[in-house]
């Protein structure tokens, strides 16, 4: 059975007439480019799909073909302390309080980037840290698609820095060292 997924996957550049064309070409007459200002551009995508990750990784396949180097996607992993407060009903000073360790068990995740003055969270090391210490209610339990979407971003990141043909058994660590087609193969299929 098949579901719509809607995601954005940020693109290398902006598309112009004959990207459009190709584009559609390849399959993605379902997707809504935007550009940006600054010239950066995203691919709005809706994909039928068995599942997330294959329609993530479908998606991907298909920019590719059209001449493009997908960079990333658009993900709400990184969060405030008030989203943070938000997504756990709990006050923003309660989780300030938790997260400079004057109130709670401690070892609140670090903040994973700074943006002015404001510290940025992972909300999945977060989340995971309340599960851990005050129980399965005490974070937003239907984050399965947040968090795809986050490791698909990481991912293409990481392509972006390195051949990850090695690199494969952190994404899948059952594997044995060495059988990287067998887990590519498995990932994709």
């Amino acid at each position: 059975m098949t579901a719509l997924y809607e995601f954005t996957i940020q693109l290398d550049r902006a598309p112009d007439d004959d990207d459009l064309d190709r584009l559609f070409e390849v399959g993605l007459d379902d997707t809504a480019p935007e550009i940006f200002a600054d010239g950066s551009a995203v691919l709005h995508v809706m994909k039928r799909s068995e599942s997330l990750p294959r329609a993530i990784v479908s998606a991907v396949v298909d920019i590719e073909k059209a001449g493009f180097v997908p960079i990333g996607i658009e993900a709400e992993n990184l969060v405030t302390l008030a989203d943070i407060a938000e997504r756990t009903g709990r006050t923003r000073e309660s989780v300030r309080l938790l997260s400079v360790g004057k109130r709670g068990p401690g070892d609140f995740p670090k903040p994973v980037t700074r943006a002015g003055v404001r510290s940025l969270y992972s909300w999945a090391a977060a989340r995971e840290w309340f599960r851990r210490q005050y129980g399965d209610r005490a974070a937003s339990l239907d984050d399965l698609a947040t968090d795809t979407l986050a490791a698909a971003d990481l991912l293409l990141k990481a392509r972006l820095l390195v051949d990850v043909g090695e690199l494969v058994d952190l994404v899948k660590p059952d594997c044995v060292p060495g059988d990287v087609g067998v887990a590519l193969q498995s990932q994709t299929a």
